[in-house]
């Protein structure tokens, strides 16, 4: 009884009560005439915010701030503030790891991860756990370009479309492996400290992690790279420096930077120095915007469809492994755009058929959610790859970069879709998303295929390689 006089519904669901208002009634009133009297008697009354409020046993970020009602945006900024970090560790790392090697990078922002991360769980300040999360998302951009451009220099072809790929198998294990973890340890401070625990590996890559011999070599470093050739393949002590297929080549460097610091923005530059450069940076910009966008929509999107967050996390990375594994038979055998086109057009369609499915059909929207995830996912993983294969050694790492950067303002911006727009109309989220994702399937199609395609070195390089165009849309 004290409900319904007390809690109106909200104005897009009869069945659910508004969480964060209640009626200003007479409740001194109802108490002594009982619950018929007060039934036949109830009027409609102007509705207050909440003053205080109620919680579950389980002890949450939201819990220990209030992030609820009037400050849901601030609940939105603790997930956005990492996700701006990872925007900032793009920029920066990109650009560090092409000036001072990929190895220093991987160090730097390896030692940040170590100092960020258990800080987070011991804060008791808002603004500095924020803050600590600004942190982690820098450190996390920078281990994973860096990693990522290792891994993509030191090998080719067929190994390094499987090994790039397996590499990112590492997201979905770690949500699977995040789920039954949250399920276990509840409070979040502890959860915090448990998942920090991990970081402390880096050190070993921190030792034992190679510098890329391709990077070296970029640098003019010939004899260092040779070292480093001769610890990763010994027998290369007899051959001579192939580099991927290519006769020797002697790389140049920019003159006329002065210092590290030109030499930086040099690498933006120069993502923007021919009109082919510069339509693959603006389509490679677009694929992480929607990428970012999408899939942190559908992660952040659990509670709108009404799943048990713990199973959805875990569904969620099981359907993410499965797009990883089927990713590589489909880049080796059909092709990188092929692929990626295809996946862009899908996800967007499964997104905009959410709008057709009734909120009551829980299970329903969850399975093409689920489907929707597959392809978003299969996206992170292939698309990556296929932007490093098309921009040369000397300014790759700033392209990934690049890329990376525009899927956190994806990121940035999908939780205040969600929790925000999200809760004045469900289907805002699935619509952006979804149309996006189609667009940017038609521009995939300009772009070239880099399968079976030698990495070019330099920009010079880049005149050999196939171009932005029209009519490649015709290739598909």
């Amino acid at each position: 009884m004290i409900i319904n006089v007390s809690m109106p519904h909200q104005k897009y669901s009869s069945k659910k009560l508004e969480e964060c208002s209640y009626y200003n009634q007479n409740y001194s009133i109802f108490a002594k005439n009982g619950y018929n009297w007060s039934m036949n008697n109830l009027d409609t009354a102007d509705s207050k915010p909440c003053q205080y409020y109620s919680y579950s046993t389980r002890e949450s970020v939201v819990t220990e701030w209030n992030l609820v009602c009037d400050n849901v945006s601030m609940k939105s900024n603790v997930h956005a503030t990492m996700a701006f970090g990872k925007f900032v560790g793009g920029l920066l790392f990109g650009s560090i790891s092409d000036v001072y090697g990929r190895k220093f990078a991987f160090n730097l922002a390896a030692f940040i991860y170590m100092f960020s991360g258990p800080s987070a769980a011991l804060i008791d300040s808002y603004v500095l756990f924020l803050i600590a999360r600004f942190l982690i998302g820098v450190a996390g951009s920078g281990i994973y370009e860096s990693s990522y451009t290792i891994l993509t220099e030191l090998t080719s072809g067929k190994t390094r479309t499987l090994l790039c790929l397996l590499m990112n198998m590492s997201y979905p294990i770690g949500y699977i492996l995040l789920s039954i973890i949250a399920y276990y340890v509840r409070p979040w401070r502890m959860l915090l400290l448990v998942l920090s625990l991990p970081i402390f590996g880096l050190l070993i890559q921190c030792w034992f992690l190679p510098e890329s011999p391709k990077w070296l070599m970029s640098q003019g470093r010939t004899k260092q790279a040779w070292v480093e050739m001769t610890k990763l393949v010994p027998t290369a002590v007899h051959a001579n420096i192939n580099n991927d297929g290519q006769d020797n080549i002697e790389i140049s460097k920019i003159k006329n930077c002065n210092g590290k610091f030109t030499e930086i923005l040099s690498a933006y530059t120069s993502l923007f120095s021919t009109p082919d450069l510069s339509a693959k940076t603006v389509i490679s910009s677009f694929f992480g915007l929607s990428c970012g966008l999408s899939y942190y929509v559908i992660a952040l999107n659990g509670d709108n469809i009404t799943a048990d967050r713990y199973i959805y996390v875990a569904l969620n990375g099981f359907v993410e492994g499965i797009s990883y594994a089927l990713t590589v038979p489909l880049f080796l055998y059909v092709g990188r755009k092929k692929a990626v086109s295809s996946f862009f057009f899908a996800s967007g369609i499964l997104q905009l058929t959410l709008l057709a499915i009734p909120l009551e059909k829980a299970n329903i929207l969850l399975c093409v959610t689920l489907i929707g995830k597959f392809f978003v996912s299969a996206l992170f993983s292939a698309i990556v790859l296929y932007v490093s294969e098309l921009y040369p050694t000397t300014i790759r790492n700033t392209g990934i970069g690049i890329l990376l950067t525009f899927s956190q303002i994806g990121s940035i911006i999908a939780p205040y879709i969600v929790e925000i727009l999200g809760a004045k109309a469900w289907y805002i989220p699935s619509t952006v998303c979804g149309t996006l994702g189609i667009f940017v399937s038609s521009l995939v199609l300009m772009l070239p295929e880099t399968k079976k395609t030698v990495l070019p070195n330099t920009l010079e390089d880049m005149k050999n390689t196939n171009s932005v165009k029209l009519s490649n849309c015709f290739k598909f």
